[in-house]
């Protein structure tokens, strides 16, 4: 991925190009995001909660500016998944990680993170989750 920055009527603009399979652009203006563009033939895998997260809070220049690029998440930050509880925002890999760090239980991850507290329309999930981690520790 080769990356390089243009300026455009107000714009710094960082782009990259995948081969001749994909073209990545991000625009900045002052420092903030004003447009993130990825195009590919094949299916992308966004990390869509920081691109989007990226809009109301820039990343500082350097690995987390390429790591936006990219559509991924910077180095050091959870990569953000698929929403689990859309009540309070928890998504699968704060999840997972919570029952990798003991939570056994739905009322456990409801303690540690609030996910199924509220509406509850998230428990199936969280016990499909609890229940295949936990065939992964006996397994």
């Amino acid at each position: 991925m080769a990356a390089a920055a243009l300026w455009s009527g107000g714009l710094t603009l960082q782009s990259a190009s995948l081969s001749q399979h994909g073209y990545h652009l991000i625009g900045w203006r002052q420092g903030a995001v004003q447009l993130a563009f990825y195009a590919r033939r094949q299916a992308l895998a966004l990390d869509r909660t920081a691109i989007l997260a990226a809009f109301e809070q820039a990343p500082s220049p350097g690995a987390a500016r390429l790591a936006l690029l990219a559509g991924r998440a910077a180095p050091g930050q959870l990569a953000q998944g698929r929403t689990v509880c859309s009540c309070f925002g928890i998504d699968e890999p704060q999840i997972l990680a919570a029952i990798g760090q003991g939570c056994g239980s739905t009322q456990a991850l409801g303690e540690a993170l609030q996910c199924g507290t509220n509406c509850g329309s998230c428990l199936p999930e969280l016990k499909k989750l609890l229940a295949q981690c936990a065939g992964r520790r006996v397994a």
